[in-house]
Order: C-alpha cells, then structure tokens, then sequence
C-alpha cells in the first residue's frame, strides 16, 4: 500500500505542473506586443521607416528594433518590444520580444 500511494503521490506532483501552465496560457489576456501579432501580415514588405512608425504607434510597443538577417541582437525575451528583419530594403519578418 505505501508504494501505491508514493506512485500516487509523484502521478500527480508531475502532472500538476502542466495542467497548471495549460491553465495559465488560456487564462491570461495578450499584452504589450503580443495583444498586436495579427496586424503584423499587413505591414511585411513595407519600407522600414513606415513600419517603424506603424509599430510606434501600437499601444504597448515601446521599443522597435530593426536590423538584418546577420545584425546581432540580444535574445532576451521583452513583451513591449517589436523586432523586425530587414531585407533588400522591405520588411521580412516582424517578432514580439
């Protein structure tokens, strides 16, 4: 009988963890750059300083970083910045963080 309860015991100390990060996805409203994603198709292949001012305008995009395909950027995760790859001059790509 312990055993079954220890068994018991870590079944649902494993699980509890992802139904609870299931539960926290669903649950939390977009914020900061995310809340603006689906408005990101209509600005790719725009010149750069016009989606730069697109995005500025965006409530909750308080930083634009903009650069190629080989710029280097820092990869820490910021939910009120909007990163966007430059190609041949047009809009590639536009990321939150």
């Amino acid at each position: 009988m312990p055993r079954m309860t220890l068994a018991l015991a870590l079944l649902i100390s494993a699980a509890w963890p992802l139904s609870y990060a299931a539960q926290a996805q669903t649950s939390q409203p977009l914020e900061g750059c995310a809340q603006h994603q689906a408005r990101f198709p209509a600005l790719l292949g725009k010149a750069p300083e016009e989606v730069r001012a697109a995005l500025q305008a965006m409530p909750g995009i308080t930083t634009v970083r903009m650069g190629g395909p080989n710029t280097p950027m820092t990869r820490d995760y910021r939910m009120d910045r909007a990163t966007v790859l430059i190609e041949n001059g047009v809009v590639k790509q536009i990321t939150c963080g």
